[in-house]
């Protein structure tokens, strides 16, 4: 999937390519090149890493390839983001720059990257060599929730304005590792009102799971639009990093759970409306509607649920869709495929489970 986007990249990136100077014509050597790989991958710790690594890229010509292989000795990709672009600069061949976006973990860092080289122009070179430049970040495809006509549950009075914004984003995106950047993040919304897409576009700053979790975790104490907080599991590139924060999520006790959670007497009351649905495809629809509205059910509720239907693949298909709504996912398909009678349906919810990406 990631050549495909770089292959889209290109068309535009090929165009810029030639016109602007390159004063380097020859890389250096393999063995020099071998030379100063072993002094980078000596050094224990990324920060003074890069500052070796943007010396060396600014004294040195390297191919895009021997900038690849150094972007690969990085831990994260905030890092790599930093080298590349420095290193971009005195790149022999800048036409195949393109081989470094496949060093990055995240397609976020590879568009950044792509757009930095774009905006070249906009760059300001510094005496010693560093390239600093004025960038604003380039946020994931989510799906993020609007809270211009909320009508639900309020944690806050009023979200920040966009300025505000963008100056907790700016002040975050300069912050090299994610523990830094948690602790920078936690301090600049405590105290504030920011809407659930805002928390997602910060939560998409981190390079980790474990510092994403954390911030999730953390920030509900923050958000102006709690109904929709359940969003904010998008953030998360592994079924397991979803998993843990929609458990997590549902067991922060009265702050989360007595808005989010379902409770017995709104169970009762949706298992009471769907067994007086006469009809099946009018059934599947509420359930579905339900799910959807309340969005926080524990696995065994989504199996009382299936079990409300008659047709195996009206049951199939509410389990699958009941799964981005529970909020213990981690033994969600071992409790509701109890529901389903026949063995290739429970493969089928199995596989979809397994392969799910959002």
């Amino acid at each position: 999937m990631k050549k495909i986007i770089v292959f889209l990249l290109l068309t535009v990136f090929a165009s810029s390519l030639y016109a602007q100077n390159n004063n380097c014509r020859q890389n250096i050597s393999s063995q020099k090149f071998n030379q100063l790989y072993l002094q980078l991958k000596s050094k224990q710790e990324d920060k003074s890493r890069l500052q070796l690594a943007r010396q060396i890229s600014g004294s040195y010509c390297f191919s895009s390839t021997q900038v690849k292989e150094i972007a690969l000795l990085f831990d994260n990709d905030n890092i790599r983001l930093k080298f590349a672009k420095t290193a971009y600069r005195n790149t022999t061949d800048k036409q195949n720059f393109y081989d470094v976006y496949d060093a990055f973990i995240y397609y976020s860092a590879v568009f950044r990257l792509h757009d930095y080289i774009n905006n070249k122009n906009e760059q300001t070179n510094y005496n010693d060599g560093t390239v600093m430049e004025s960038e604003t970040p380039r946020f994931p495809d989510y799906n993020y929730p609007s809270y211009k006509q909320y009508r639900g549950t309020r944690k806050c009075t009023s979200p920040i304005s966009d300025n505000s914004f963008n100056y907790i984003v700016d002040q975050l995106y300069q912050v090299d590792n994610d523990r830094n950047k948690y602790v920078n993040a936690i301090s600049l919304i405590r105290n504030n009102c920011l809407p659930t897409a805002s928390l997602m576009k910060i939560a998409s700053l981190f390079s980790t799971e474990e510092y994403k979790l954390k911030f999730a975790l953390e920030a509900v104490n923050s958000v102006y639009d709690i109904d929709h907080y359940i969003e904010m599991k998008q953030i998360f590139n592994t079924p397991s990093g979803r998993s843990k924060f929609m458990e997590s999520f549902g067991n922060q006790g009265s702050t989360t759970t007595d808005i989010c959670k379902v409770n017995s007497t709104e169970y009762k009351n949706i298992i009471t409306t769907l067994k007086n649905e006469k009809f099946n495809t009018n059934k599947v629809s509420s359930a579905k509607q339900m799910i959807q509205t309340k969005k926080c059910f524990t696995a065994q509720q989504i199996k009382g649920i299936v079990e409300l239907f008659s047709y195996e693949n009206s049951r199939l298909e509410i389990a699958r869709f009941g799964y981005d709504y529970t909020i213990n996912q981690s033994i969600y398909c071992s409790t509701v495929s109890q529901a389903l009678d026949f063995e290739n349906s429970k493969k089928n919810l199995l596989n979809y489970i397994n392969t799910k990406t959002r």
